[in-house]
């Protein structure tokens, strides 16, 4: 869990470098942009106190209701910091993210409603009737499910492919495996049993990532000779009505 507290004016700027990165927006209502995040994906919440102090964390998202609110699970933080920072009335700034097709950020201001710690810690946040969508990638991935290994120097774990562009994908590990990290190395080695596939390594940079109760999710920016060895991986899948499978 990440968190941070900073003052008002260096949390402008570092808004406003990460707006100038970020692709144009487009307008969609809220129950849309929200269908477009995973249940149990990661979520940033930054709030911003009366006083102009700001508190950024991480948690998990869990979904949204009827009522036109959002379920996110309480931040794994100190009770000081729970207490002071998550009180009902205030403001949070949450990003969500897509991680379909070309990939999105979602961000959006809510406030506080309810603050709940039985049965479980849940906050409910209100929703906005209308959000941005920026958005990620210049291309779309597509969805697979395909064995491989991830090698980081001498260290190889199992995998699973769970999409795929020309420039980058995205895999998952199991949880108890050791984490990798931002900016890592890796090799994925495609793993095809009972064919004559032979497929060569695509190679690239750990660029993100996410945790979760089931698997860890790292995203994967290919290298040149990766791009190119995932133009060949491209050209052996088909569509089987849900996702793209190899070609047997």
């Amino acid at each position: 869990m990440r968190n941070t507290i900073i003052n008002t004016r260096d949390g402008k700027r570092a808004l406003h470098s990460k707006q100038t990165q970020e692709r144009q927006a487009t307008t969609l209502n809220s129950t849309d942009a929200m269908a477009m995040v995973e249940h149990g994906s990661e979520v940033s919440l930054n709030v911003t106190t009366p006083v102009g102090t700001k508190f950024i964390t991480t948690s998990t998202f869990i979904g949204c209701h009827t009522n036109h609110t959002a379920l996110i699970e309480v931040p794994n933080i100190s009770d000081e910091d729970l207490k002071f920072y998550f009180q009902e009335g205030f403001w949070i700034t949450v990003k969500a993210y897509s991680q379909r097709g070309e990939g999105a950020v979602i961000p959006f201001r809510a406030q506080l409603q309810h603050r709940l710690s039985d049965p479980y810690p849940i906050l409910i946040l209100s929703l906005p009737s209308t959000m941005q969508v920026y958005q990620l990638r210049k291309e779309v991935r597509y969805e697979v499910n395909l064995q491989a290994y991830a090698h980081i120097d001498d260290y190889r774990v199992e995998c699973e492919l769970r999409d795929v562009s020309r420039s980058g994908c995205r895999f998952v590990t199991n949880p108890m495996s050791r984490p990798l990290q931002v900016d890592d190395k890796v090799l994925l080695e495609l793993v095809v049993p009972k064919t004559n596939l032979v497929f060569a390594p695509i190679g690239g940079r750990i660029c993100n990532l996410q945790k979760s109760t089931h698997y860890a999710r790292y995203g994967v920016e290919f290298d040149e000779a990766g791009k190119e060895n995932a133009k060949s991986l491209l050209s052996h899948l088909k569509f089987d009505g849900t996702k793209l499978s190899l070609k047997l």
